[in-house]
């Protein structure tokens, strides 16, 4: 189970919404898109079952992309 859409269909079942690993790589399929909030949704499902650093880390990572400014291109 490795596309979007598989992924997004198993985590709606009562079995998939409890599996850390598959909203793990949900988050990161959403990541690849650029789809940042759904991301960061996906990423807090699987630390809300369990400890996850790796999830933790990808929230960190996007929230410092979010955040990206260069101040020499703004005036």
């Amino acid at each position: 189970m490795e596309s979007l859409e598989e992924l997004e269909k198993w985590v709606r079942t009562p079995k998939g919404s409890r599996d850390q690993t598959s909203w793990y790589k949900l988050g990161g399929l959403y990541r690849q898109e650029e789809r940042w909030g759904d991301a960061l949704n996906a990423y807090a499902k699987c630390m809300e079952i369990g400890t996850s650093n790796a999830a933790r880390e990808a929230t960190e990572a996007i929230k410092r992309i979010l955040n990206y400014r260069n101040e020499d291109w703004i005036p």
